[in-house]
């Protein structure tokens, strides 16, 4: 997807157009891959009651319009070796120092995730990275040499509780 630079802001009539154009039969199509992917048409056809080309074109058109952004494989992140939850806040905020570093967290294959909030920090990362070394040298990298960055606060994931990339698909 090329990116032109520009940042597209949401829009709530986008957002309300967006999910009036999801029937039943595609929330029911949608609940069923998020739950696994590799079911074939047919198996979802059969529990949704349409048959395997209603269900083939409603999956091509949900890709095609970016409701359904990628089909992936979720690995188990300790294959990884360590994820970290990283706070991250600004000390200048310019328009400049954002975007840079935006384009470094999107560039970085050590960051998974990465949010811009509202709050105390400006910034959640989530990082993975394969030890605390290997951490502690992209952090200097990444984080300490930027002047922008006031502070950014590390907090190494013990264990994971619970984990789900689904979304709750909800009737309008």
């Amino acid at each position: 997807m090329a990116n032109s630079g520009k940042t597209e802001l949401p829009s709530d009539e986008n957002e309300q157009a967006s999910l009036a154009k999801l029937d039943d039969f595609d929330r029911a199509i949608l609940q069923l891959v998020q739950e696994d992917n590799q079911r074939t048409h047919a198996e979802i056809g059969e529990r949704v009651n349409l048959s395997s080309s209603s269900v083939r074109r409603r999956l091509a058109r949900m890709r095609t319009d970016g409701t359904i952004r990628a089909d992936v494989a979720i690995l188990d992140p300790t294959v990884a070796g360590v994820t970290v939850i990283v706070m991250v806040t600004f000390a200048q905020e310019s328009l400049e120092s954002v975007r840079a570093f935006r384009q470094r967290m999107v560039e970085a294959p050590e960051v998974a995730q990465c949010y811009s909030v509202a709050g105390s920090v400006d910034y959640v990362l989530v990082v993975h990275a394969s030890s605390l070394t290997r951490y502690e040298a992209w952090s200097e990298q990444a984080l300490m040499d930027d002047p922008a960055i006031r502070r950014y606060d590390t907090h190494i994931v013990w264990s994971e509780i619970k984990f789900t990339t689904a979304i709750p698909i909800a009737s309008p």
